[in-house]
């Protein structure tokens, strides 16, 4: 049984994980759609929640489209897809996933760009993304997986072998 995990609450953890290894978060994409708030709730609703986390928000710019994060620090340029897991069919759960990586391979415009899909963790499970997401493909367009659990945000380079189904971390 999956976990339904909301595309904000990934979004959110993300940030903070940026922030808490070093990196600058500068624009912000939020989804809109079905079963979601408006989104200038939803941007209220963030930037209390970064507060209460003492990350400072000034200067980070909205954005409609393009990458849900884009990021910076001294070692170069993050481009992030978030993407929560719903209550939906199997199916439209998977065509979610496969939108959500055909995203982030769009944002690919330079071997020094850093990308990364942010799921929620019950994605590894549903989709045993180790065999959707093979290691010689995100070491090619140096795509980094962060997997959202508990509110914790683990992290897995191009390099790293995705954890299967059944693994702990």
């Amino acid at each position: 049984m999956v976990t339904l995990t909301s595309e904000f609450e990934v979004l959110k953890a993300t940030i903070v994980w940026l922030h808490t290894n070093g990196w600058t978060v500068e624009s912000i994409s939020i989804a809109t759609g079905k079963g979601l708030p408006p989104i200038e709730q939803q941007k209220v609703q963030l930037e209390r929640d970064l507060e209460a986390a003492d990350i400072s928000f000034y200067g980070t710019i909205y954005r409609r489209k393009g990458p849900d994060i884009i990021a910076h620090s001294d070692e170069g340029t993050w481009k992030m897809e978030c993407k929560g897991l719903g209550s939906g069919k199997s199916s439209t759960l998977r065509e979610n996933f496969y939108r959500a990586v055909s995203s982030v391979v769009s944002y690919f415009d330079s071997p020094e760009t850093r990308l990364g899909l942010a799921l929620a963790n019950d994605y590894l499970w549903e989709f045993d993304l180790g065999k959707r997401l093979p290691r010689a493909l995100r070491e090619a367009i140096n795509l980094w997986v962060l997997l959202l659990e508990n509110e914790n945000i683990y992290s897995y380079e191009p390099t790293d072998e995705l954890p299967y189904p059944g693994a702990d971390k």
